[in-house]
This record gives structure tokens, sequence and C-alpha cells, in this order.
């Protein structure tokens, strides 16, 4: 019988960064980069956890974008505004040809790309992306960040364990019209998340249970003596003219973190 892959002998997520001037991935921030408010920072552990999980993604180039309506315009270094179908980035091409196989020459992946729903476009980050077997990932805007009132990004599950490596990207739908609309190229486009397939697949949502705070039919209630004890430690309470503390799941949390269990 073949034995599995252990999935500890190989990094989870492995990044390529096929345009060399391409920022690499960076650890996803507790804090979101120092944009998370002091209080939620030093409280909620849930939020610091979201946002330091997985890595930050950036554009491979600083994007300018307009769009009418119907139209979407590019500037690329500096020079006039171009109807936008598909851009390149500098050089990239034949860097490519360069490295790429006789049967993949000319097809580098293009920068921006417009895609066929009014305003919607592909950013592309430089990088391609894969994973140990059985595990995909999740990619989306960075978690805590407020976004832009320009446009907003999709999210998407890619299986880059079955297809990789696959180009790391992100699809934005621009929502003003007639601005210019800028993507910093230091400035993180995107969050890639690693997910074990089976936290996301049918067999997971295959069964759920909900009460409610009563009895139930069968006269048991909905929260037992040791759920209501256990209620008592996930929240924090306050005591009248004395400083805020961390309840005990933050406490707890921050305690295993740093023991390593």
């Amino acid at each position: 019988m073949p034995q599995q892959p252990d999935r500890q002998q190989q990094p989870t997520i492995k990044f390529h960064r096929i345009y060399p001037a391409a920022i690499s991935p960076m650890r996803a921030d507790k804090s979101a980069l120092g944009l998370m408010p002091t209080m939620a920072y030093r409280h909620c552990e849930a939020m610091r956890v979201a946002s330091s999980f997985g890595w930050y993604a950036f554009p491979a180039e600083e994007v300018h974008l307009r769009w009418n309506g119907a139209d979407v315009f590019v500037r690329e270094g500096g020079g006039q505004w171009q109807p936008l179908v598909r851009s390149e980035l500098p050089g990239f091409a034949d860097h490519w040809n360069e490295h790429a196989p006789e049967d993949l020459l000319d097809l580098a992946p293009p920068f921006l790309t417009r895609l066929p729903m009014p305003g919607l476009v592909q950013v592309w980050t430089g990088l391609l992306c894969s994973t140990a077997p059985g595990w995909s990932v999740l990619v989306r805007p960075p978690s805590n960040m407020r976004g832009s009132f320009l446009y907003s990004a999709f999210e998407g599950i890619i299986e880059t364990d079955r297809y990789r490596p696959c180009p790391l990207f992100m699809n934005i739908q621009l929502l003003a019209t007639d601005v210019d609309i800028m993507l910093p190229k230091t400035v993180p486009l995107l969050q890639v998340q690693p997910l074990l397939r089976e936290t996301y697949d049918e067999r997971a949502h295959s069964s759920q249970e909900v009460d409610g705070l009563g009895a139930q039919e069968d006269g048991a209630p909905a929260l037992s003596l040791q759920e209501w004890q256990a209620y008592r430690r996930t929240i924090r309470v306050e005591t009248e003219g004395l400083p805020p503390e961390s309840g005990h799941y933050a406490a707890d949390t921050r305690k295993r973190d740093k023991s390593g269990d």
C-alpha cells in the first residue's frame, strides 16, 4: 500500500518569485501593519490571529487605472492613458523567454488583464504559488485593513497542490469613475492563507447543531453547567474602577503560543 505523504516533510506553501523586481511575500502581521486599533491589538486575540494568518503579497509594480463606467484605462511609466486589454511587466517577456521551455515561449503571465465584466481587472503579484498535498490557499484582501472606496476585491480558494505552480493574482472590481485608482507596489494587495482541503469541503458542512437559551424539546437545558462555566472563561468581565484586562481567551491563547502547544 503506498504511503501517504508526510505533510511535515515539506513546506506547507512555496512561493516562486519569477518576476525579479517583485516584492517577496511577507508574513502577515498581528497588528495589521499597525493599522489595528490599539485596544483591539491589546485585548482582541481573535483579531490578532486573523491578521497574522498567512502572508501578504504585493502588486508586481505600481498600478494606475481609470474607469469611466464602461472602459478601463491604464497608465504605464508616467505615460498617457491607454485602454486596458492586457498589460505586460517591463522587461519581463525577455526574462521569461530566457528561462521558459520552448513550448511556453511568449506565454509569460500578464501583469494586468481586463476581464469580460464591466470594471473587472486581474492584477498579478509577479509570484507563482504551490502547496503541499492536501493544502489549498485562500486568496483574500488583507485581514483587518480598511479597504478602498475606489475598488473592491474578490476572494477565491485555489487548489494549489493540484494546479501548481499557479499565478498568484487578485481580481478587483473598479467602483469609482473618472479618478486615478492607484495600487502602490509597497502596500499589500492580498493575503494568502493556507487551508487544508477538508476544512472547506462538503464533509465539513454536512452537519450542524443549533439550540436556544432555554430548555430543549426533551427538557434538557440548552447549555449545561459545564458550558456555562466555560462561557465565564470566554468573556471578559470588567470591574468598575479597574483598568480593562484581557479575557481568559486572549490570555490562554497567548500562553499556548509561547509554549508551542
